[in-house]
Formats: structure tokens, C-alpha cells, sequence
């Protein structure tokens, strides 16, 4: 039997590699191509490394592609944790997510995972109306990425690192390539042959605090809407602890704001918010009985701030064949697999599996 053609995959965050390693995995030959690649130093622009990184859907409750992917990615982040134990990154935590405003409600997603609870109105803390429980997973970032790259290699892909400002330039890279898989995220908006006008960012700012004493529960508070198309909307307030003590706490959501740098006042805003949501933050030799908790409590564990794109995409995701790239006489099938927002962890491994699909039916 002849050996598959060569796939290559532009993009290496974590669509790009997860798409690739399940291309792998499938028989075919598989090089990588990106500016960014893990282990780089942290910015904003390669959103991977900046994501607070939890399971934790947008899927509307209409959307069956979205829930798929998110449901299938929850399935194999399960496994790896249970498999795999400290060497998976991956936490498996107690999730409460609140929600502040009247008439608000869980997606129906939730429902459908491990341990699902809705509370009692007795329960609620003053700040909420309704609020639901279940088990999710976390992931450290770093560490994640740095396996999966490993257990490309392992399954014989290879990385280069290339700065392309088109499609074609991965071509001329891998002059060998039969079908280009396209994961670039924001890139997409810049790539000469592909020009995503869709593509824009959206900004998301954080604080990482060592706090290993909350590795127990995460937390949301959702004030206002989900986005109308299943994404993020309203205001959120998230805690996010990792399996390394780190915890995440956010967040913003900026259409269309470039700015890489940390604002100071977005990081007291983000402290103030998430101590409202979890005092125990808190390092218990600052507690003080009948003080109410303030953000220079957090100050002695803040390990740095963190400022992120998310790849978003008026009209969602675009996971589909797009138009064969036609280069010196050839005709390469090209696969696209980006404008994931800040779905992109959560929905990974569903949406490399839909990648493999298309790439078998060319």
C-alpha cells in the first residue's frame, strides 16, 4: 500500500496541532507550519498560551455542530485525564456557574455533563438568581501544548517555523504537499489567498495568581446574554484553577482592541470581581475576620498578567473545504479550520476529527 499523501497544516496553536495530530494518526504524513509555536514567550497575538483554557461550552442550544465538537473534545480531555493522571495538564474540577441577571438560564449543554446539578434558590449566593453545578476540566496551557507536540513527533509529523503571508508560501515550504489545512486563526485575515474579513479580534485580559489551595472549583458569573450566535456576550467573571496551583481569573471581552499591553484598571476591575466571586482567593495569612476582601489582597500572589486575541469570526467558525489554491500548474485541496473565538480549547479535538473527515473525501 503506497503511503498517504503529505498534509500540511498551517498553524500551530492548539487547533493546528490537535487537527494535525489527528491527521497523523490517520496515516497521513504531516509537517507543521508556523510563526508562533509553544514554549515561545507569552503574547497576545498567539492566543493559545493566554487562554485561561477551561471546558466550558457557548454551544447554543440550537447548535448540534457546536455541541458535537464540544461534547467529543470533553470526552477525550476526560480520557487523557483518567489515563494519563499528573502527566495528562488537565484538572478535573467541580464547576459552578452562576448567572446574575433575571430570567437568565444554563445552556442545555451542561446538562448533558458528569454530576450535573441545578441549585436551590436557598443556595444562591445574594449576587445570583439561578446557578448550576457539574464536572469540567482545565488545562495548563504550557504544559498541554508541550505534550502534544511531543506525541506529534512521536506519530513521525514535523514543525518548521515559517512567517507566511499567504497559503502559497507554505507551498513553497513543503513543495511536496498534497492538501493544505489551513488553522491560522487570526491570520486568516491577512493571508494574501484567503483575506477573512470575518476575522477580527477579540481581547482578553487576565490575571494568573499562585493559589494551589483552589484547586477544587472553578466558578463563572455570567451577567447579561451569551452572544446571540452561541459565543461569549455579557459580562464574565471566571475562576480558573490548573493542575500546577495557578489560578486564572478574568476576564474582558474587547471587539476589535489591539491593545497587547496589560491596562492596570482592567486588572483591579478583574481582582474586585473575582474576590466578590471566591474570597477564598484570598492567602489565609491576609484574611481577616469580618474584613471584607480588597484587590491588594491578591497582590503578594499575582504572578503576571496576561493579554490575548481570541480569533473570532463574524458568522462562527469556518470548518469546511474552501477553493483549491492553484500554484504553478497545481491545484492543492485546501481545508479551513479557524474563527474559533474562545471555543478554541474546548472544541479542539471535535473539530480536528471533522478536519480528518474532509481531508479523507478529497
Amino acid at each position: 500500500m503506497s503511503p498517504k499523501p503529505l498534509v500540511t497544516v498551517c498553524g500551530c496553536g492548539i487547533i493546528g496541532l490537535t487537527s494535525a495530530i489527528r491527521l497523523s494518526q490517520a496515516g497521513y504524513q504531516v509537517t507543521v507550519i508556523a510563526r508562533d509555536l509553544p514554549g515561545d514567550p507569552l503574547h497576545a497575538s498567539y492566543a493559545s498560551t493566554a487562554a485561561g483554557a477551561h471546558h466550558l461550552s457557548f454551544a447554543d442550544d440550537g447548535d448540534t455542530r457546536q455541541q458535537a465538537w464540544d461534547k467529543r473534545t470533553f470526552d477525550v480531555m476526560m480520557e487523557e485525564e483518567q489515563t494519563e493522571g499528573e502527566a495528562s495538564a488537565i484538572l478535573k474540577i467541580r464547576q459552578v456557574e452562576y448567572y446574575a441577571s433575571e430570567g437568565q438560564t444554563h445552556i442545555k449543554f451542561f446538562e448533558s455533563l458528569p454530576d450535573f446539578r441545578m441549585h436551590e434558590k436557598s443556595e444562591l449566593p445574594p449576587f445570583a438568581v439561578h446557578a448550576v453545578s457539574f464536572t469540567s476540566l482545565t488545562m495548563d496551557t504550557g504544559p498541554y501544548l508541550a505534550k502534544l507536540v511531543r506525541l506529534l513527533h512521536a506519530l513521525g509529523g514535523t514543525i518548521q517555523r515559517a512567517d507566511l503571508s499567504s497559503l502559497a508560501n507554505a507551498l513553497a515550504k513543503c513543495p511536496d504537499t498534497s492538501i493544505l489545512v489551513n488553522c491560522t486563526a487570526l491570520g486568516s485575515a491577512s493571508l494574501t489567498d484567503v483575506m477573512d474579513s470575518a476575522m477580527h479580534p477579540l481581547r482578553g485580559q487576565v490575571v494568573v495568581l499562585n493559589a494551589p489551595w483552589c484547586r477544587s472549583e472553578g466558578r463563572t458569573l455570567q451577567v447579561g446574554e451569551l452572544a446571540a450566535d452561541g459565543g461569549e456576550g455579557g459580562e464574565r467573571t471566571y475562576i480558573i484553577p490548573r493542575k500546577s496551583g495557578q489560578v486564572v481569573i478574568g476576564g474582558t471581552r474587547e471587539a476589535n482592541d489591539w491593545n497587547a499591553e496589560p491596562r492596570v484598571e482592567t486588572t483591579e476591575d478583574i481582582k474586585r470581581r473575582a474576590l466578590m466571586l471566591y474570597p477564598e482567593l484570598v492567602p489565609e495569612g491576609a484574611r481577616v475576620q469580618g474584613k471584607q476582601p480588597t484587590p491588594s489582597d491578591l497582590d503578594t500572589i499575582v504572578e503576571k498578567v496576561v493579554v490575548g486575541f481570541r480569533p473570532a469570526r463574524h458568522g462562527g467558525t469556518r470548518l469546511a473545504r474552501g477553493e483549491n489554491l492553484v500554484v504553478g500548474g497545481r491545484s492543492v485541496p485546501v481545508v479551513h479550520n479557524y474563527g474559533h473565538s474562545g471555543a478554541g480549547w474546548q472544541s479542539c479535538w471535535g473539530c480536528a476529527e471533522d478536519v480528518v473527515k474532509l481531508v479523507s473525501g478529497l
